[in-house]
């Protein structure tokens, strides 16, 4: 994906969710701190998945009811045989929290950079969307039951792999 259509992406996103996060009221802020584990779809070459962590920490800062908007970072690392994925991204998260049922459904725009390597590292601007579901196993701690991410990285031959993902949240007080 071209690197102007990755910035006007993640400019639509926030153009977007500026005026909901200053206009909606602040509520206590919700910061997790999460560990999963992911595996990748593999469009480098067809030699199979990519495994390896992914690790992050996310802030919901403002709320409309059970609507909630915040802000994530994460990184992976992310390997199979001698090639890997490595990332550093951060952007908005949508998260909605029922508070009659443990669960949660979130989704997020993210953009940052990753870093392909099969042989020799290259260094790109990365996008990437993603959607999962939490439930709460115990009174600070959320089972990320699944997440789906979808990938894009500038002036690579990558495609745009999927990432399917589960782990733990620590929720801090």
């Amino acid at each position: 994906m071209p690197l102007n259509t990755v910035r006007r992406f993640c400019l639509t996103v926030l153009s977007a969710a500026l005026p909901l996060m200053v206009a909606a009221p602040v509520a206590h802020a919700q910061t997790g701190i999460y560990l999963q584990f992911t595996g990748q779809s593999n469009d480098l070459n067809s030699n199979g998945w990519f495994y390896g962590p992914t690790f992050g920490v996310y802030q919901d800062r403002h709320s409309a009811g059970p609507v909630h908007i915040g802000l994530d970072f994460r990184g992976s690392i992310l390997k199979h045989d001698n090639a890997q994925f490595a990332s550093g991204l951060g952007g908005l998260r949508l998260t909605v929290v029922p508070h009659v049922i443990p669960f949660k459904i979130y989704g997020e725009a993210l953009a940052g950079v990753g870093i392909v390597s099969n042989g020799a590292s290259n260094t790109h601007v990365q996008y990437q969307v993603n959607g999962g579901f939490e439930y709460t196993i115990l009174p600070r701690i959320d089972w990320r039951v699944a997440e789906i991410a979808y990938n894009g990285y500038s002036g690579t031959g990558t495609g745009n792999p999927v990432g399917l993902s589960t782990g733990l949240v620590f929720r801090l007080p």
